[in-house]
């Protein structure tokens, strides 16, 4: 959900840049940024120590490029975040997470595919630091846009890792 939110703004102020860029630029125009989100939420469960709670502290970045082209625009985006959960049993774990994707924003009545490709994993460490446990998550997207409705296909997701 908090991933839907954050592309929807940044397509948004994306196209915004673009479009007032495209109006005043006779050459290609190029618009780049940096977002950094730090985060925190608690109350967090997890599903393979029922009973514990736990807090977490991170920081998340979004990297974007939008890129005038004779069809419209290309834009790229990254978000990358890091942080870490504390336990209430004293355990913690170190998470991180990556999403990409990149489309072009064409001419009504054109159909436009892009795919969204998302990695997360946290190592679990005991008290005293000792491991205990890895868990990573892989997912691929598939968003279709036909005269600009949306279709999303979940191409491929799996997990690694057990309790």
């Amino acid at each position: 959900m908090k991933k839907a939110r954050t592309f929807l703004v940044v397509a948004a102020t994306l196209m915004a840049a673009a479009g007032a860029a495209a109006a005043t630029a006779s050459a290609a125009t190029v618009v780049r940024g940096t977002i950094t989100l730090p985060g925190s939420e608690s109350g967090l469960s997890d599903d393979c120590r029922p009973g514990i709670t736990g807090n977490l502290e991170g920081t998340g970045v979004i990297e974007y490029q939008s890129v005038e082209t004779a069809n419209g625009f290309h834009v790229e985006q990254t978000e990358s975040g890091a942080g870490r959960i504390d336990w209430s049993d004293g355990s913690y774990t170190l998470i991180e997470s990556v999403d990409r994707f990149a489309f072009n924003l064409v001419g009504k009545g054109q159909t436009e595919v892009f795919t969204l490709t998302h990695v997360d994993s946290g190592n679990t460490y005991a008290a005293d630091g000792a491991f205990l446990s890895r868990m990573t998550f892989h997912e691929v997207e598939r968003f279709t846009f036909v005269n600009g409705v949306p279709r999303v296909e979940i191409q491929r997701g799996h997990f690694h890792g057990d309790c």
